[in-house]
């Protein structure tokens, strides 16, 4: 998908994580407890190379939540500075594990919640039809 439809899809795909989240579908087996804190951050840090300056002491899946209220009140100039950084195709950024473009870095994010906001909206609607699962695996039940 382009860059521009995943970023233009952005506030929705963390509607939908958070609402996915915040309902009673089952994910304890699912790494999101992990992952989705360290997505956030990793997406702090590309905000705060433009002066964005987001912070939360919440940990695990708050800090999603956390996200998202900051978001919705500083969404104009989140946005305003992804675009930029979408459009900036020789920013680089120094990590923990080196130097990457910040285009790249972003684009990551934004594809992470793309794929996470899809993988949680067909479990909710597998979960809504009441479909049943799809393995068994005889040796978690022994």
């Amino acid at each position: 998908m382009e860059a521009a439809a995943i970023f233009f899809r952005f506030k929705d795909n963390l509607a939908v994580v958070a609402g996915a989240l915040n309902s009673k579908l089952e994910v304890r087996s699912m790494p999101y407890n992990t992952s989705i804190p360290l997505e956030i951050d990793l997406l702090a840090h590309v905000l705060r190379l433009h002066g964005l300056d987001f912070q939360s002491p919440a940990v695990g899946l708050a800090r999603l939540y956390d996200f998202q209220q900051w978001y919705a009140q500083h969404e104009e100039q989140v946005n305003e500075v992804m675009q930029r950084v979408l459009e900036d195709k020789k920013a680089f950024m120094k990590t923990a594990t080196g130097v990457v473009l910040q285009k790249e870095m972003l684009y990551r994010r934004l594809e992470y919640f793309k794929e996470t906001a899809h993988t949680l909206d067909v479990m909710m609607i597998q979960q809504n039809l009441h479909s049943p699962k799809h393995f068994s695996y005889p040796f978690l039940n022994a």
